[in-house]
């Protein structure tokens, strides 16, 4: 089912997939890649979580500068990405309060450039603004974590699963094994899974092995 919800004056587009079953139940939100493909990931991991009685949104958050695509230049123009991470931020929101949805059991669920939002967002967790809720738990696809965000974490952020193709050549796979060191460091709950001779986009053998993976984090942590 898709919505809309309102982030800085735009609309924004909100697929989502709810439980049958009254709630309130625990959510994962899907951030996409700079394809802007919400679709790839909610069609694929919904199945495989609602039998939980999970339910699972994703937005289009691109939306929030009317693109469909994410240019390269504008990852670093200090524009678009805060306009992006505030619309992540109003979508959180917007589904935390769904009455369906307990506030309190919100997951993450990022690829490619929506791993760095998602990583970037869960430094803001320990936060005593209000205005910031809290991440349960969050899972980076071919992400990382990056300045000034990885001199914000600290031994508060949310228990993460860390996923990355060895033969990635457009997020390399030391992005992901500079995020685990860092967790390790701060000893936060957390898992590395490296796919062997898996690139940015994973074959269909990978998805089983990071399905295989995605549930049971989730059920330990969400």
């Amino acid at each position: 089912m898709q919505t809309t919800l309102l982030s800085n004056g735009h609309t924004l587009r909100l697929e989502s997939f709810l439980p049958k079953t009254p709630g309130p139940h625990p959510a994962i939100l899907i951030l996409h890649g700079s394809g802007g493909n919400t679709g790839f990931w909610l069609e694929r991991i919904a199945p495989f979580v609602g039998r939980f009685q999970v339910a699972v949104f994703a937005v289009h958050y691109l939306d929030a500068t009317g693109d469909l695509r994410a240019a390269p230049a504008q990852l670093t123009d200090g524009i678009h990405v805060p306009v992006w991470l505030q619309a992540v931020r109003d979508a959180l929101h917007h589904i935390a309060a769904h009455p369906a949805i307990d506030p309190t059991r919100i997951a993450l669920l990022g690829n490619s450039l929506g791993a760095f939002m998602a990583l970037a967002l869960a430094t803001e967790t320990e936060a005593t603004d209000t205005s910031i809720l809290p991440i349960r738990c969050l899972v980076d696809i071919s992400g990382g974590l990056v300045p000034p965000w990885d001199a914000l974490a600290t031994p508060t952020y949310p228990p993460t699963l860390n996923v990355h193709g060895d033969a990635d050549t457009v997020v390399p796979v030391a992005s992901a094994r500079s995020l685990d060191a860092l967790l390790t460091r701060l000893n936060v709950p957390h898992e590395l899974r490296i796919l062997r001779g898996e690139g940015h986009w994973f074959s269909p053998a990978a998805d089983i092995k990071l399905f295989a993976s995605i549930v049971p984090f989730f059920a330990k942590y969400l």
